[in-house]
């Protein structure tokens, strides 16, 4: 795996979490595995850039053109590239990246963890997903994927689907994909 595309907020959670991405900054930069992302630099998403940036990592992010115009992108990371809309962004992202780890988010985090699942489930990508449910962040809409299997409106999950629910899962699930 040479590129992580890392989905999470630009927000900062009521729960501790930045231990947990510290060890995710630290493992992709002693792995060399660039850090692809939304590009910003607010929240959990500048946390962590900036800490793979303090591993001596490589990040690379793809904004889009109103954020770079708030001056929302980081001048620390290694490469960025701006686009016109989300859809761009997330076209980009997707093509660019070998696997995906879906971090905590809010509504922009669960639309590019349900694009990626939407083209997993159609079988047009094959990188492995990977959700790290932190704090049950993510259970809710999981417990949904399942209702509607059960209901037989999905016919299945994808196999390249896989659920963290602590840091050693998430680094033991990234570790056997390198």
């Amino acid at each position: 795996m040479k590129k992580l595309a890392v989905f999470l907020s630009s927000g900062e959670p009521s729960f501790e979490i930045k231990a947990d991405l510290e060890q995710i900054a630290h493992f992709l930069a002693e792995q060399k595995i660039c850090m692809l992302y939304g590009g910003g630099k607010l929240g959990l998403m500048g946390y962590l850039s900036h800490k793979v940036k303090e591993y001596d990592g490589f990040v690379e992010g793809i904004t889009v053109e109103m954020f770079h115009k708030k001056k929302y992108t980081p001048d620390y990371i290694d490469s960025v590239k701006v686009e016109t809309n989300f859809y761009d962004r997330k076209r980009k992202l997707n093509n660019h990246a070998d696997a995906f780890l879906i971090l905590p988010g809010g509504i922009g985090t669960a639309d590019e963890f349900f694009d990626v699942l939407n083209l997993a489930s159609l079988g047009l990508i094959t990188q492995r997903i990977i959700v790290y449910n932190k704090n049950d962040c993510w259970t809710d809409l999981l417990l949904w994927i399942d209702k509607v299997k059960n209901m037989e409106m999905l016919r299945t999950i994808p196999e390249n689907l896989v659920i963290a629910e602590s840091i050693d899962e998430l680094i033991f699930s990234l570790k056997s994909y390198v």
